[in-house]
């Protein structure tokens, strides 16, 4: 069992590093909207900058999504072996739970804002 500390400062690095993943996505959203505009792009081209897009999205939301499982594994092998550290895991599993929640919410939005439902000025 990995000590709920990692768990718990994976919680944070996701916390500070996937709103900046969820804003970077949002502008390579633009320019690969630019990039498929553009009849003179080859296909491969086009594809790649979706692939760009989707990477990112994936890394945003992988980050507090491993934070999630690991603590809630950490909180579980804790409280069945009476270890410290059960507290720990429960704030990793809370917090990486809200950035998790914060991150599929932009991703709805830019898939309604790509379907055309929704824009930068709302839906």
């Amino acid at each position: 069992m990995k000590r709920p500390i990692t768990f718990f400062v994976l919680a944070l690095v996701s916390l500070v590093v996937s709103p900046i993943l969820v804003v970077l996505e949002l502008s390579a959203l633009f320019l690969s909207g630019m990039v498929n505009a553009e009849p003179s792009n080859s296909a491969v081209i086009k594809v790649l900058s979706v692939a760009v897009v989707v990477a990112i999205a994936l890394l945003a939301l992988a980050l507090p999504v491993i934070a999630v499982i690991g603590g809630s594994k950490a909180r579980a092998a804790s409280k069945q072996a009476q270890a410290q550290g059960s507290g720990l895991a429960t704030a990793a599993v809370v917090i990486a739970g809200i950035v998790t929640a914060g991150v599929l919410i932009a991703q709805v939005y830019y898939v309604m804002m790509v379907t055309g439902t929704c824009s930068l000025e709302g839906c």
